[in-house]
């Protein structure tokens, strides 16, 4: 029996395939199995076969994905920080390159079953770091922004000085990937990690903002400060794999970020069941 959270939204040719919904709803079953009941709570997962076929009029974030899907045509998953419209969308048209691939590896077969349950609970990952992590008092003022702003909230507005304000505080402070003790452990990490050219081709995503003044830089505690997205990123990544996903980069991902993942960890631990 499918969860009432999850829904699945076809085109009228595409259809999202029985294995992505399986892949979804392995995810799903492992966060509610471990994870307190308060996080499920109100948290919707959208599964579609491209942004494009999206409902009319659900949601902010909804609407401006199906507005400019062409804008996200390889964004696997994105998740809101809005809380009182928390919600994921997976993207199964973004994993084709993969199926592709898999159909010429070892796995002989064109699905993206580890890829696709890893990537959902990578959305997990980013829904956990703002539902629990967050300074609740700086998120009440931004969530009266998101309410005051709407669909404009992803344009560019020109905000009253106490409102950019709030926002800059809001990003400083809203989760996990903010707190002391993370950017700590990705600090002690980051300076003795030795890049090559196969971390960053296959990291880079997740590296690149810790090394915005050159790779041959060690990063330091300014750069960690500075590098939101990918703190928010790194954290949800792995949040994924010690949740029991693997998209093949497990092991490796946390050989590099031993102290980071310890720290992720223990945030996990605080909200079990």
């Amino acid at each position: 029996m499918e969860p009432k959270s999850i829904y699945y939204y076809d085109g009228t040719i595409n259809i999202v395939d029985e294995s992505t919904k399986f892949a979804v709803l392995k995810a799903y079953n492992k966060v509610k199995h471990k994870i307190q009941n308060d996080f499920m709570k109100g948290l919707v997962i959208n599964v579609t076969s491209d942004f494009s076929n999206l409902p009319k009029n659900k949601s902010l974030m909804n609407n401006y994905l199906k507005k400019n899907e062409s804008l996200f045509s390889s964004t696997r998953g994105i998740t809101t920080d809005d809380m009182q419209n928390r919600e994921i969308f997976i993207q199964e048209s973004a994993f084709w390159t993969v199926k592709l691939g898999n159909l010429f590896s070892a796995k002989f077969s064109f699905s993206a079953n580890d890829e696709i349950e890893q990537a959902t609970m990578h959305e997990f990952g980013h829904s956990f770091d703002y539902f629990y992590g967050r300074d609740k008092k700086l998120q009440k003022e931004h969530q009266k922004l998101i309410n005051k702003y709407g669909e404009k909230q992803f344009e560019d507005i020109e905000p009253l000085p106490e409102e950019e304000k709030i926002m800059t505080e809001y990003l400083k402070n809203n989760g996990y990937s903010d707190k002391k003790e993370f950017k700590a452990a990705l600090l002690k990490d980051l300076k003795v990690l030795k890049l090559n050219s196969g971390i960053t081709t296959k990291f880079g995503y997740f590296l690149c903002e810790f090394y915005n003044r050159g790779l041959d830089v060690i990063p330091n505690a300014e750069d960690i400060e500075s590098a939101e997205s990918s703190r928010s990123e790194v954290f949800a990544q792995l949040f994924s794999y010690a949740m029991g996903t693997d998209d093949g980069n497990k092991k490796e991902f946390i050989k590099i970020l031993p102290n980071t993942y310890k720290i992720v960890q223990k945030y996990i631990n605080e909200h079990c069941i």
